[in-house]
């Protein structure tokens, strides 16, 4: 039985550290004026590059009749996934919105549905459906 125990330590040791990777590598790329729609709640990394440095909006939409319990949140972080800033409701009819002067480089925006959870009432079983926005304005 103890060799058991070690080896199913082991398994699990093994299988916490392949799910440990950086989300960031996964990161949706956005593309100025296209919306990215998603339609289940959790995180979701989202990536963009600068040439120059430019004013930068990041806004999420949400659909009639989903404004309060789905919520997006958003979290704009740099190259390193150090946070630069986050809101919450400042945007339009309580959605995210970020709106900054960034340098050239890399940069990723971490959204997230604070309030769906498996244990809220069956709401994981709703849609979570909201979009995300890039808008870039070069003008300085």
């Amino acid at each position: 039985m103890k060799r058991f125990v070690s080896s199913l330590a082991l398994i699990l040791l093994l299988a916490g550290c392949a799910g440990m990777g950086d989300p960031r590598d996964s990161a949706v790329e956005l593309e100025p004026g296209r919306p990215y729609e998603v339609m289940s709640p959790g995180h979701r990394y989202f990536t963009f590059t600068l040439d120059a440095p430019a004013r930068v909006v990041l806004e999420s939409h949400t659909f009639p009749g989903d404004t309060g319990p789905v919520a997006p949140a958003g979290q704009l972080l740099d190259v390193d996934g150090e946070l630069v800033v986050r809101d919450w409701n400042s945007g339009r009819n309580s959605n995210f919105r970020i709106e900054r002067q960034l340098e050239a480089g890399t940069w990723y925006l971490r959204v997230t549905t604070p309030h769906s959870s498996p244990g809220s009432l069956g709401m994981m079983e709703r849609d979570y459906r909201y979009s995300v926005t890039l808008t870039i304005d070069r003008r300085r």
